[in-house]
């Protein structure tokens, strides 16, 4: 696997995401008026804003072979752009409609469409990073390196703090990126009633939480990709001159296929993320 073809696996799932982006745009959706049309063009305007400035930085990262920053600069933008848009939301002027029949929760909003994909996500991360951690904690370690000895005697080194860095970040995206996406749905869920009509409000709050979840899954799938394309790389090297490692076929492809797999993850969930439901059901 030589440079251009990882620098066009990596960079794919974000071009594709940029096009689709720039079609969506060109659709004009259903328009509300009051309070409600006023928060739905401020989420809009905050995550296209996110989703174009992650795309662009992705790309050019990608083009300059910095896949880790790619990764992290794009589920970032996007979970950021998500978060503003959704959470600065104005508090209603007049009187408040507070009242429900039954107490919202999250999971009343969850879209369960998504939760095959993001289950597939986090135990394909769990498990390329644990199978990375094995194998380099059987290896030796000298000076902070890891010493990778080919079967020829040759020794290849890798910083333990790059292991590190996979593990904590993946962590981070998974754990961290959760609690903060759970904060913001509940917050979404339980914020009083906009000014409007009960059924678009409703709606409106579900196409918030989604948005927010599409982003962790944007952020997850974008650090799978990455972790599985380093490690590819990783392993061609030590299978290609002078390593010669064959044994190394297998783990090669299944990095490979993860790298494939998490690439066609994040172009649904962008893609889907550019077409959120708008509030009579029509896609936006």
């Amino acid at each position: 696997m030589g440079g251009v073809p990882l620098n066009w696996l990596f960079a794919a799932p974000f071009l594709i995401g940029l096009l689709a982006l720039l079609r969506a745009r060109r659709r004009p959706g259903p328009a509300l008026s009051g309070a409600l049309g006023r928060y739905q063009r401020r989420a809009s305007r905050w995550r296209t804003g996110g989703l174009v400035a992650g795309l662009c930085a992705a790309v050019c990262l990608a083009y300059l072979m910095n896949y880790g920053s790619a990764g992290i600069v794009f589920g970032g933008c996007t979970l950021a752009g998500v978060l503003i848009g959704e959470l600065r939301v104005p508090r209603p002027e007049g009187p408040v409609r507070a009242a429900v029949l039954t107490p919202r929760q999250v999971r009343h909003y969850f879209p369960r469409r998504c939760t095959a994909l993001f289950a597939a996500l986090v135990v394909a991360l769990a498990v390329l990073l644990t199978a990375v951690v094995v194998a380099t904690r059987r290896s030796a370690v000298r000076d902070g390196f890891v010493l990778l000895t080919c079967p020829n005697g040759t020794a290849f080194m890798l910083a333990e703090q790059d292991v590190s860095t996979l593990v904590l970040g993946a962590l981070g995206c998974v754990v961290g990126g959760a609690g903060v996406c759970l904060l913001a749905a509940r917050r979404v869920v339980t914020r009083p009633a906009l000014p409007g009509a009960p059924t678009p409000d409703h709606a409106l709050r579900a196409s918030s939480v989604e948005a927010v979840a599409l982003a962790w899954g944007c952020l997850v799938a974008s650090w799978l990709l990455m972790s599985s394309v380093l490690t590819a790389d990783y392993l061609q090297a030590l299978r290609e001159v002078p390593c010669n490692n064959r044994e190394l076929l297998a783990p090669y492809i299944l990095a490979l296929l993860a790298a494939l797999g998490s690439a066609a993850g994040l172009v649904h969930l962008v893609i889907r993320l550019t077409r959120l439901p708008a509030p009579n059901g029509t896609a936006a």
